[in-house]
């Protein structure tokens, strides 16, 4: 089951145009979570948001000469870290178009084993042809798309087979406790996203993708959140433009909120295969 939004590409181009460089500072230079060990485990938030790169690559399992899909590369430091460490051609794909042009001008030395693109697209209608790729990821990407079952049945199409998915992102484990589904609804309404009930299984596999392996991770990228919803908090304050403080201030509000406050809240790595 998946609770849907209105929000269009555009509409989520515009918000991460606004909102990149922010979560940029609250996650270490990366715009996805990071990952801890454990409690004892004291890394800096650019070492976590690193450490999560690094685990959805290890279970892309990536070989030398690959082609690989980015599907919402954002400002293209994911790729930008599998490339430094894997022989692949990636592929990134965005609906910022703010996030397109910091991808494309990040420094790729001619000494790197591999090499990325980026480009301005919907993976809601991805324009590749069928199996072109031999591995793809999405890393809190999906949960932004309002026809999750045509991103997925594209980025089904444009593998080959063999080829894996590897999808890090938030879902609902269990029904929202009623008091609590209207105030999800505006956070769902200011973040462009609606999340997942059944880890897109029913999605994954009318798509023809088989899921190989789930691992839920909440407990060790807990400690995200709160330099997230400090640094909307931050913004809130160092912003002179009133109407753009009460944005960041609404963000931090609805971010601690959603962050703290909802137990069904969960974060896990799927991996699903093309037969």
């Amino acid at each position: 089951m998946l609770t849907q939004h209105p929000d269009t590409p555009g509409e989520v181009g515009t918000f991460y145009n606004r909102h990149t460089d922010v979560y940029d500072r609250a996650l270490g230079g990366n715009i996805h979570v990071g990952y801890w060990d454990d409690e004892a485990d004291d890394s800096p938030m650019r070492e976590a948001t690193d450490r999560l790169t690094d685990l959805v690559a290890e279970r892309l399992a990536p070989a030398e000469g690959q082609q690989l899909l980015d599907v919402g590369c954002g400002h293209g430091s994911t790729a930008a870290r599998i490339i430094a460490h894997h022989a692949v051609q990636i592929t990134g794909v965005s609906v910022s178009d703010y996030q397109v042009d910091l991808a494309n001008n990040r420094p790729q030395p001619p000494d790197l084993p591999g090499r990325a693109t980026f480009r301005l697209a919907d993976a809601m209608e991805l324009p590749f042809p069928d199996e072109s790729f031999d591995g793809a990821y999405a890393i809190e990407s999906l949960m932004h798309m309002k026809d999750k079952e045509a991103a997925i049945g594209h980025i089904a199409r444009v593998l080959r087979p063999g080829g894996r998915l590897v999808i890090a992102e938030h879902h609902l484990e269990g029904e929202l406790d009623l008091p609590d589904v209207a105030r999800m609804a505006d956070a769902y309404a200011f973040f462009k996203f609606s999340l997942s009930t059944d880890r897109y299984g029913k999605l994954l596999r009318e798509a023809g993708l088989k899921v190989v392996d789930y691992t839920d991770i909440t407990e060790n990228v807990r400690r995200s959140y709160d330099s997230m919803v400090g640094a909307w908090r931050d913004a809130a304050r160092s912003d002179l433009d009133g109407e753009a403080a009460r944005e960041w201030e609404t963000a931090a509000d609805l971010g601690e909120w959603f962050f703290g406050a909802v137990p069904q809240l969960r974060y896990g790595f799927l991996t699903a295969v093309r037969p």
